[in-house]
Order: structure tokens, then C-alpha cells, then sequence
């Protein structure tokens, strides 16, 4: 490692990096450290993939300080290979038990900086990096950055962003996390089945779709009515009625009732109290306004011929 020939150092970190877990002691991850400092970037980028190799043993507040150090190196390889062993390292380099909480903050600010780089390489990295943090990684400015992410020029930086946002969780649902999955799925198939789930996990979030602008929703509408395969039985059946029913905005009308009806869901309106019956049982719901009972029986019926129109199933399934 401290050999004149920079071949020979780096051959040596490649090495160190092989040998796996079982090379994690102390002189090692040492050594590492060090040669993270090497003039060569060939051997500070070897450095950074060989700490990554070592497991959780390496997930110390020097290797973290190291790493976030080398975020900031001169070289984007080596930039682009510090953020990924930061994610290989997963949560545990985010809330190292062996640290102060500090370094969780510093690790998620070195890889929100990193997703603002030049290079698409290390922008890309970082991204996925960043993602692979968790839940715990869901801060507002973490948030902020994948959705600046999903509208990035390179489709595949876009794609990982919208990703991460699904494997965030509730707590990133929000309309814009959910406004900015529907603008991007809308560009593909929907054959992604990642974007795909995201996309069903978000809308399972009442405070997310509630506020929602009409456009979102008009596109929400759409996507589903295109896509050929798609499970939307993981969205509560009763929390899409309430979006109607509590916000009385027609636009969310024709969507409800399209999922419902999707979803193999009967609804029935008397006297003012809405019935759902799903797998689970009912649900009742009070219906505010008893002119409401009239236009959600309609939306109902509308949406279930156009059901039958667009799939040839659904006439045979109805009799």
C-alpha cells in the first residue's frame, strides 16, 4: 500500500477489496483510508470500491468522513465511486449506532450535492445511493432533490429518482412526489413495474392525492385507463370515495368510480350513507348532499360502460 509504483497500490486495494468482510480489521480499513489520499485517482477510486466491499465493520465515522471527503475529489470517478459505497453501506453509514447524529445529515447532504453534479455518472450514483438509505433518508430537502431529479435530462437519472420516491414510503407521498411519478410514467409504458408500484403506493396516501391540481388528475385518469396490467387493489377503496366525498370536486369523480369498478368494488347509495363492499366488508360513508347520491350513481354507470367498451371481458362479466 505504500509501495512506490501507484500498480502496485492499486492492485493492492483491488485485493483488500476481494477478500471481502474477512479483511475488515482495523490495519485495513486503515490502510484504506489512507490510500483514499493517494495522488493516483485510479487508487483513491479502488480505495473507496474495496472500503464498500467490507461490510458493516467498515461503517465507521473515519470511513463515513472519508467518503464524504472524497465526494468532493478532484476526479468524478472517484466522486461517482465515494457515492456509491456510501449507499453500499446503506443505512447503517446514514445512522451509524458508533456516531454522533451528525453524520447522518452529512452523509445525505454530501449525496444531495453530489445529485447536482456535472457529470450524469455521479449524479446518477448518488441518486442511487441516496435511495438506498430508506425511509429514514425521507427528509423534506431529500425529497426535494428527487423531485428536481425527475425532471433531470438523462431518462435513466429520472427513472431512478421516481424509484427512490416509491421506496420511500407515505411520508414522501405528496402531491408533488405523486405529480411528478404521473408526469414521468405518463412518457413510458407501463410495462416498468417498479414506476408502476411506486406510483400505487403513493396514491394510497389521502393527504397526497387530496391536493392534487386538475391536470394531475386528468393524467392520473388517463395512465390507468391505457395501462393493460396494473393492480390497484393495494389503494383503499374507502379513502378514494372520501377524496369526492369530503372535497366534493367533481374531477376526482370519473377516477373513483374507474377504480372502484376496477378493483371488483360494489357501492350502493341509499339514504344518504354510501355502502362500499370489498373483501374486507363494508365500509359506510356519510353522503353530505343527497344530490351528490344521484351524480355518484351516474359516474358509476358511466364509468362502468366505458369499462366494458375498452375491455371485451366486461360485457360478458356484467351479465
Amino acid at each position: 500500500m505504500r509501495d512506490e509504483d501507484r500498480y502496485v497500490r492499486w492492485n493492492a486495494c483491488t485485493v483488500l477489496g476481494k477478500l471481502g468482510e474477512k479483511a475488515a480489521t482495523n490495519e485495513v480499513i486503515a490502510a484504506l483510508i489512507n490510500a483514499m489520499r493517494d495522488e493516483s485517482s485510479g487508487v483513491r477510486q479502488t480505495a473507496c470500491e474495496a472500503l464498500g466491499n467490507l461490510g458493516e465493520k467498515a461503517a465507521t465515522n473515519e470511513v463515513i468522513a472519508a467518503l464524504i471527503n472524497a465526494t468532493r475529489d478532484a476526479d468524478s470517478l472517484v466522486r461517482g465511486r465515494a457515492c456509491k459505497t456510501l449507499g453500499k453501506l446503506g443505512e447503517k453509514a446514514a445512522t451509524n449506532e458508533f456516531g454522533e447524529k451528525a453524520a447522518t445529515n452529512e452523509v445525505i447532504a454530501a449525496l444531495i450535492n453530489a445529485m447536482c453534479e456535472e457529470s450524469s455518472g455521479v449524479r446518477q450514483t448518488a441518486c442511487e445511493a441516496l435511495g438506498k438509505l430508506g425511509e429514514k433518508a425521507a427528509t423534506n430537502e431529500v425529497i426535494a432533490a428527487f423531485i428536481n431529479a425527475t425532471r433531470d435530462k438523462e431518462y435513466m437519472i429520472r427513472q431512478t429518482a421516481c424509484e427512490a420516491l416509491g421506496n420511500f414510503g407515505e411520508k414522501a407521498a405528496t402531491n408533488e412526489v405523486i405529480d411528478s411519478l404521473v408526469n414521468f410514467i405518463g412518457t413510458i409504458d407501463d410495462s416498468d413495474d417498479i414506476l408502476v408500484d411506486a406510483l400505487v403506493r403513493a396514491m394510497c396516501s389521502y393527504d397526497g392525492m387530496r391536493s392534487l391540481n386538475l391536470g394531475t388528475i386528468g393524467k392520473l385518469c388517463n395512465w390507468i385507463r391505457k395501462s393493460s396490467e396494473i393492480d390497484l387493489t393495494p389503494i383503499p377503496s374507502e379513502r378514494l370515495m372520501e377524496l369526492f366525498l369530503n372535497s366534493r370536486n367533481f374531477s376526482w369523480l370519473s377516477l373513483v368510480a374507474y377504480v372502484a369498478l376496477l378493483q371488483g368494488i360494489a357501492v350502493t347509495v341509499c339514504k344518504g350513507v354510501v355502502k362500499i363492499y370489498d373483501t374486507k366488508g363494508v365500509v359506510e360513508l356519510e353522503m353530505p348532499n343527497p344530490e351528490l347520491g344521484i351524480t355518484f350513481t351516474e359516474a358509476f354507470s358511466d364509468q362502468r360502460r366505458e369499462i366494458e367498451s375498452d375491455f371485451p371481458f366486461g360485457k360478458e362479466t356484467a351479465s
